[in-house]
């Protein structure tokens, strides 16, 4: 039974409070969240329940979803204080719940019956008879082993009636669906637990055994040695073929990214599927709005599994690194009637006579000049302005709220 097509969801990431407002206000559709406990997010951030209730009712207030993230692995000791920490939910109005381990759906399904429960992509589903098992099990939604073809995918929404979620930006991992045991190994930090080092990031060279001071580059470039660094997905491009599917989700990847990434790639997308409804996706906006994509700190995109026909560029790390083209030097924190410019919170260094770029919800961005700075502080007037200072950027006017301030390299 085929799905009727309408644009899919657009889901996006948030690591705290502060970042879910962003993404609301950027045109996410969805939010997705991780507690304090039981995610694969888990080492810094996260909401609390005080906070994650705080975000549900803004969101919502916006006509905006959200789904906490309680997909690590469960182990026996920690059935009694998962079951609790679901009791702790009871009265939060959240839109879903998304889980990898069979216990967390079973108590899921126990403890907050009416809750919709989404499948986790680490849970590896690659074929439309997992899909029917998991919605015998009671589920609503499967996000996709990022590991399939375009072909599986169509083939699967046509063959199943629940939602179907897929990965169509971010970082990808060296092991499959994410399964990996390389943090563990080497910091003691597993990443099934939500406590990945990200070692498959580091840079690496070899050591003889009889010389342990003498580091040799396994292989090197510019920029360094990695290893096993994967490239990040990119299916800004393909996402006409993607809503065509009729898959009901489409997800960013990044719960643990700054409010500059999730603005950028949140604005990016909703004007992809915008352009797509409009009838408007064209080469030439595809151009634009990839451009605009490229001014986020990135390692080299790939159209990943999905697309590639020759996966050779999946294992070719002779030049994968990160690229970042523009610095975030700050967001909004308030207005200055006096000097008719915002008040940002510096995140990086920069100086006046710098052209810097402002990127706005709803609006395309903005460039301007910085001609002077002054201290929010002490009002006193400032050439440069360095990280967690305050300052105005006089004679801008009003932009909005939520706007993120950056700078070319």
């Amino acid at each position: 039974m085929e799905k009727t097509k309408k644009l899919p969801e657009l889901l996006v990431p948030a690591n705290n409070l502060n970042i879910l407002k962003y993404a609301v206000n950027y045109g996410a559709d969805a939010v997705y969240v991780g507690g304090k406990e039981f995610n694969l997010r888990s080492i810094r951030g996260n909401f609390n329940i005080s906070d994650l209730k705080e975000g549900v009712e803004y969101a919502h207030k916006r006509g905006v979803k959200v789904y906490l993230t309680l997909n690590s692995v469960i182990f026996e000791p920690e059935l009694t204080k998962f079951s609790k920490y679901l009791d702790k939910l009871k009265d939060m109005e959240l839109d879903g719940i998304i889980v990898s381990d069979f216990a967390a759906l079973e108590l899921v399904k126990k403890i907050l019956p009416a809750m919709k429960i989404h499948i986790s992509t680490q849970t590896n589903i690659n074929n439309h008879i997992a899909v029917k098992f998991f919605e015998k099990l009671g589920a609503s939604r499967v996000n996709l082993a990022r590991e399939i073809s375009f072909s599986d995918l169509k083939d699967i929404v046509k063959n199943t009636k629940i939602e179907i979620e897929i990965f169509i930006h971010g970082a990808l991992c060296i092991s499959y669906s994410g399964r990996c045991m390389l943090s563990k190994y080497m910091t003691g930090r597993d990443a099934n637990k939500g406590k990945c080092a990200h070692s498959c990031r580091w840079k690496y060279y070899l050591v003889e055994e009889e010389r342990p001071n003498l580091f040799f580059p396994v292989e090197q470039d510019r920029r360094g040695t990695y290893i096993y660094n994967s490239r990040d997905l990119c299916l800004l491009s393909r996402l006409g073929l993607l809503a065509d599917t009729g898959v009901s989700a489409v997800k960013i990847e990044g719960r643990m990214k700054t409010e500059n990434y999730v603005s950028l790639t949140t604005w990016v997308y909703r004007k992809a599927l915008d352009y797509i409804k409009q009838g408007k996706f064209t080469k030439k906006n595809i151009y634009y709005l990839a451009g605009e994509l490229g001014k986020c700190s990135h390692r080299n995109f790939t159209t990943g599994f999905m697309f590639l026909k020759d996966k050779k560029e999946l294992e070719d790390n002779d030049n994968v690194g990160y690229i970042k083209k523009y610095d975030f030097i700050g967001t909004h924190h308030n207005h200055s009637e006096r000097y008719s410019g915002p008040v940002i919170r510096v995140k990086n260094q920069f100086k006046t006579g710098k052209v810097i770029d402002i990127l706005q919800p709803n609006k395309n961005p903005k460039k301007f000049k910085v001609k002077r700075l002054i201290s929010a502080d002490n009002n006193t007037e400032m050439l440069c302005a360095n990280p967690n200072d305050r300052v105005i950027i006089t004679d801008l006017g009003r932009v909005d709220p939520f706007s993120i301030f950056r700078i070319k390299k």
